[in-house]
């Protein structure tokens, strides 16, 4: 006999394949946006921010530097050797005397106009760095425990008074406290893309909320035909699109009822034209000729029963319950025995299925079925793969070809290893009904020979 195949490992596949399909899909798309946008959108704005405050600062920078020429200015005025001596004596604090080394020249035009209309009189002004403005101090090395980085930068100022006495002097500018420090660095920048990161993945999470509900049940509608309406919530846009969607489903229910109906109709209205058939073909004198042509009628009237069966599958209005599957299956292996024929329930789990009962039922019946008519026997289990249950129905016989197994769950088609009678919908009926409860069936060939046929209930469905 055939053993039932332990679950596969696919756990790490999911994952990986949930990653490289994650950037393409709406989420993805606005967690990226949002992980991009808004860190750069903080440093951009931060370094806006940092221009316009070093631009404020150099604006007040200047006219503290006006100030203190003037104000040295005037007190030369009043007092010029005390004046001299103070700077000389560095008793003056953002003023002192200037050093004979420094060039007279490279003055700055706009801030030597300035400084002669304040003045009166003609003046100069030459923008110097702290190395030149505090000589004295970086000279040698600072102690370890101090660098220079604080000083400020400097002016240095030249005038000609109105008895024709020059003056020179250095004025200190106001220190600047971010001078080489970025406008933003460690951890803030990582901060700032962590929580990027984070409200990108909730705000994608939020927004696409309404339409995974709608994928959701767009998806299970396909499968199961029969769902309620999905609550109409949310922004108008998404509100809109729900109810067209609420709309287009209930359309497409009740198109598969009137077909229903039709098929119920039409197979009704021909089994009184065939039964009357079946009776005159009784009255053929060729026993021979008479048994094939029963044979033939009783074939069309399988295919027609059959043909409506299939219609009806999608439109099972069976109420939902709870069953426990071991005893499904023992039970449904227990009536084939009692019947003389070679059904097994080998392996089982502590489960149980939210699911529609009798469709599950005779999904399971058509696959044992298919099971005994090509391999003799059927061996079932059930287990727990991945989160979700499954159900195994495994045979003994040819299997089936690669390239047929696609396609064998079309309805009427006739696989290559088919022998006696049918119609080829069993397959098809059995993976209708089980989609009636959001499940799925599958066909892969055993590696040691058989078939097994494959009922996957998901998660939700089980407790």
């Amino acid at each position: 006999m055939t053993a039932c195949s332990a679950p596969r490992p696919g756990r790490l596949r999911d994952i990986l394949r949930w990653l490289r399909a994650y950037p393409s899909s709406l989420a993805g798309r606005l967690t990226l946006i949002l992980v991009i946008g808004m860190p750069a959108s903080t440093l951009f704005a931060l370094h806006v921010s940092q221009t316009w405050k070093d631009n404020a600062f150099v604006q007040r920078q200047h006219e503290s530097g006006m100030a203190s020429a003037v104000d040295i200015a005037r007190r030369y005025e009043l007092a010029p050797e005390r004046t001299d001596k103070w700077l000389d004596s560095h008793f003056i604090l953002g003023a002192h005397k200037a050093d004979a080394t420094m060039a007279a020249s490279g003055w700055d035009p706009a801030l030597s106009r300035s400084l002669s209309d304040r003045l009166g009189y003609p003046a100069k002004v030459r923008k110097l760095q702290r190395p030149e403005c505090f000589s004295t101090f970086v000279r040698y090395p600072p102690a370890a425990g101090m660098n220079t980085d604080p000083l400020p930068d400097c002016w240095l100022v030249r005038y000609v008074n109105a008895q024709g006495v020059e003056r020179r002097f250095v004025v200190d500018l106001l220190p600047n406290p971010d001078r080489g420090q970025p406008p933003v660095g460690p951890p803030y920048l990582e901060l700032i893309v962590i929580a990027g990161a984070l409200l990108g993945l909730l705000t994608a999470r939020i927004a696409t909320a309404p339409l995974r509900r709608m994928e959701r049940a767009a998806r299970q509608f396909s499968l199961a035909g029969d769902l309620e309406p999905i609550p109409v919530k949310g922004p108008s846009e998404v509100r809109a699109a729900l109810e067209t969607f609420n709309l287009a489903q209930e359309r497409v229910r009740e198109g598969l009822r009137e077909r229903t109906q039709i098929l119920a109709s039409v197979t009704h209205d021909l089994q009184t034209p065939l039964t009357r058939l079946r009776l005159r073909l009784e009255q053929v004198d060729d026993e021979a000729l008479r048994e094939r042509l029963v044979a033939d009628l009783a074939a069309t009237q399988q295919m027609v029963r059959d043909g409506l069966d299939l219609a009806r599958s999608n439109e099972v209005r069976e109420p939902w319950a709870v069953i426990d599957v071991n005893s499904v299956l023992s039970a449904l292996a227990e009536d084939y025995a009692e019947v003389g024929r070679e059904v097994t329930f080998v392996e089982q789990t502590r489960v149980e299925a939210w699911v529609k009962p009798n469709a599950l039922g005779r999904a399971l019946a058509n696959l044992v079925d298919n099971a005994l008519k090509y391999g003799g026997s059927a061996q079932l289990c059930c287990m727990i793969e991945r989160g979700n249950l499954v159900i195994q129905v495994a045979d003994r016989g040819p299997g089936l070809p690669d390239e047929e197994i696609e396609n064998a769950f079309q309805p009427f088609r006739r696989l290559s290893t088919s022998t006696g009678t049918g119609t080829g919908i069993g397959l098809t009926i059995a993976q209708a009904q089980v989609a009636t409860f959001g499940g799925v069936v599958t066909l892969r060939n055993a590696k040691d020979g058989g078939l097994v046929a494959e009922i996957r209930v998901p998660m939700r469905r089980l407790r």
